[in-house]
């Protein structure tokens, strides 16, 4: 494999790059909102949803559209593609709707039918937006997820082949992307650090995405206001606020959700009640999810993976537009059954005897304070984030040696953080400048023993610069340095600081082509160990600092409704941090995980479609790494194919969706002596929906069409011929019904 090495010159050129940052907006005049609207800016929006192609632009652009956003329900755009004002580009976007947009005298425009009769228009509401960038790998709004209608981590992301989620059930899945596995990158859930690495044999973020409005992933070149330790690249959640879920005009509202599947005759149910007034908000979530055992393509039981997932969400908000939004919210998340004895796979054929299951109570909660007065426009758009984060896992056992005897074994990992940090539109540059904080913890406990803690506080401070030069650079740049405070199970002190870098451009060649490249060298602190391996003997030494450094060059292309990218990236992890409970709690490996994705597609009015591509190599001390090696940095996954389409039909409420997973035998560690060949499987899951009114939203759908055996690309133990690993379930026939009020 070929490395990939930091040189002089790439620092040379951020180091540039960074100076010309800060001294060119003290050397400008700062540009009024207004004014910013009437200058040109490159655009790429697909053609789509109305709805969704304004907030899109509204996000790039930074201009506020206002109006009755429900004059754009049910209408298709064209999109947007070249260089454009914001005039030009609204006109554009909005050709043949029979809508118009008129600026207003601060410079944003407001949306209304094409008579401008004052009956066709309501009170502004402005558009929500979520922040799209060219450097994120994985972009997904509430359009996008409303249309996958995910029921777990899996379901979220299988139509992207550079992103893998190992694991059959919610309790076991791991997110590996572009073949980093989310521990060695930021998590973050509604702004809040995520600390859950419990146990290697369950999920590391265990979620319930019924109820996100984005998720975003920037794999390898991450931002400085990310977040700390951000290694493989950063992974982002967020949550939906009141207005994402009512209609503009309306205050008060909510939805039933009911879906039978039936493999494992598993029946979930939802429901949620959310309403707002004179600014306030609350909103109200709880979904239950129970069943059997589900069966492999063989018609075989696989046993305990019985669903036991209960997910709940609840928020309070205030905003006000010259105050901004204050919002409270709390997020809970429980899987608790009975697992296989390692929850990841079946069980080994050797090894030390142990009951064939145990029972998991995984929980995570996750409750943030934030305030935000986000303008896009002027020097002041504070935001500021105060939260906690646990994950707690308790496992019951009955040992064969005494089986009369319950065991119970405890691990707890928590996430005290805080941020805050400001971005300045100086009309040049905008410049997001902050601090922010956390202090984590890893604690064991086990009846009559001493519990065993390790801990870590970082102290980071940041700048990340992104701007738009000559209308066709777009370039997003910042430093962020951190200074960190480990302690280990012995109470053991060590003090370690650290600068990280990163740097990415895409330029456009002109209105249908454009390349891209980023660099970013991070350093991220001495990570904690998982819970399960904590030791009260360990002597700690010297406690190395884990340090990444990334790269990625890709391009894009966009004509008329076709679409293509495709990116080349790299990972080099050095001094991982890899403890074991008997081997010491200062061992280290370096990981390299390179590959390459593309992407081709169309998208119309009356359809997608898109064809995705990766194929990824993993290394762990320059041999081929496996899912033991790999635990909680990566896992070998060789090439996978990803297809997705959907079809609507004209003047209708009918819509015929398709996704295939397709992954190529690999037989890299067979042919190297370390292990088994991974085997190839093609899995295709279509569904239909239907609406007949407005309020009722219907799905069939039909998981493993073809009914196919196979064990998932990314799931741990397939290389081994002493693993038995999960087979994923057999085809499933469902049925959603949802009613909105």
């Amino acid at each position: 494999m070929k490395r990939f090495q930091r040189t002089p010159g790439a620092t040379r050129a951020l180091t540039l790059i960074l100076a010309m940052g800060l001294s060119l907006p003290l050397a400008l005049p700062l540009t009024a909102h207004a004014e910013a609207s009437t200058s040109q800016q490159q655009y790429n929006i697909p053609a789509g949803p109305l709805n969704t192609v304004l907030t899109r632009f509204s996000s790039a652009s930074g201009v506020l559209v206002a109006g009755d956003l429900q004059l754009a329900a049910g209408k298709q755009s064209p999109g947007l593609q070249g260089s454009y004002d914001a005039e030009e580009g609204l006109t554009r976007i909005l050709s043949g709707t029979g809508l118009t947009a008129t600026r207003q005298p601060d410079g944003s425009f407001s949306l209304s039918g094409a008579d401008n009769n004052a009956s066709n228009t309501l009170d502004p509401v402005t558009v929500s937006v979520s922040q799209r960038s060219a450097q994120n790998t994985v972009d997904y709004d509430f359009t996008d997820i409303t249309r996958l209608q995910p029921q777990d981590s899996k379901d979220l992301f299988k139509n992207e082949a550079s992103i893998s989620v190992g694991g059959s059930i919610p309790v076991n899945e791991k997110i590996y992307v572009r073949g980093v596995e989310e521990t060695a990158m930021v998590v973050t859930v509604d702004g809040a650090r995520q600390n859950n690495k419990v146990f290697h044999h369950n999920a590391t973020t265990l979620i319930d995405p019924s109820l996100f409005k984005s998720a975003s992933a920037s794999a390898g070149v991450a931002a400085a206001d990310d977040g700390p330790g951000a290694l493989g690249g950063s992974l982002k959640f967020e949550t939906v606020d009141v207005a994402d879920m009512l209609d503009p005009g309306d205050n008060l509202g909510g939805f039933l959700h009911g879906r039978y599947a039936s493999n494992g005759d598993a029946v979930t149910t939802a429901g949620s009640l959310f309403g707002r007034s004179n600014g306030f908000e609350a909103l109200g979530y709880v979904k239950q999810v129970e069943g059997n055992h589900y069966e492999d393509a063989n018609g075989d039981n696989v046993p305990y993976t019985e669903p036991g997932l209960i997910s709940g969400l609840a928020k309070l908000a205030y905003e006000d537009i010259d105050t901004g939004r204050i919002e409270l919210s709390h997020e809970v998340v429980n899987d608790d059954s009975e697992r296989p004895y390692r929850a990841n796979f079946s069980g080994l054929t050797a090894g030390r005897p142990v009951p064939d299951s145990r029972n998991y109570d995984l929980t995570r909660q996750n409750t943030v304070l934030g305030y935000s007065r986000l303008t896009g426009s002027g020097m002041w758009n504070p935001e500021v984030t105060i939260a906690n984060n646990e994950t707690e896992l308790k496992t019951t056992e009955n040992p064969l040696a005494a089986p009369t005897t319950t065991v119970v074994y405890t691990g707890i990992t928590e996430s005290t953080s805080a941020s805050a940090k400001n971005t300045f539109h100086t009309g040049f540059v905008d410049v997001t400048a902050g601090l922010d904080y956390y202090d984590d913890s890893a604690v064991f406990k086990y009846a009559g023993d001493p519990d065993l803690e390790e801990s870590a506080e970082n102290t980071g401070a940041f700048v990340q610069f992104r701007q738009t030069l000559f209308q066709r650079l777009d370039l997003s740049y910042g430093l962020r340095y951190d200074q960190q405070d480990f302690t280990g199970t012995d109470d053991s002190r060590h003090d370690d600081e650290g600068a990280s870098s990163n740097v990415f451009a895409e330029f456009h060649l002109n209105d249908h082509f454009a390349i891209n490249a980023g660099y970013a060298d991070v350093w991220g602190g001495t990570a904690l160990a998982e819970n399960f391996i904590l030791n009260g003997a360990w002597v700690y030494n010297d406690m190395k600092p884990v340090k990444a450094h990334n790269h990625t060059v890709g391009f894009k292309a966009n004509w008329n409704g076709f679409f293509a990218e495709a990116n080349q990236f790299e990972t080099g992890l050095r001094d991982a941090r890899v403890p074991t409970w008997g081997g010491g709690p200062d061992l280290y490996s370096d990981f390299d995980i390179d590959g390459f994705d593309a992407t081709v597609g169309y998208r119309a009015s009356l359809g997608r479609l898109a064809v995705t591509y990766a194929d990824i190599e993993s290394e762990m001390n320059d041999e081929l790494a496996t899912s033991y090696d790999g635990n909680y940095f990566t896992v070998p996954l060789g090439e996978q194919v990803a297809i997705n389409g959907e079809l609507y039909w004209p003047n209708t409420q009918w819509a015929l969706g398709l996704t295939t997973e397709i992954a190529l035998e690999n037989d890299d560690l067979e042919s190297e002596g370390l292990g088994q060949k991974q085997d190839g499987y093609t899995v295709v899951d279509v569904y239909v929906n239907y609406s007949p009114i407005e309020a009722l939203s219907l799905r069939l759908s039909v998981d493993n069409l073809n009914n196919e055996e196979y064990t998932e690309r990314a799931s741990y133990g397939q290389e081994f011929p002493t693993v038995e690993p999960l087979l994923e379930p057999g085809r499933s026939i469902n049925m959603d019904v949802r009613y909105n009020f």
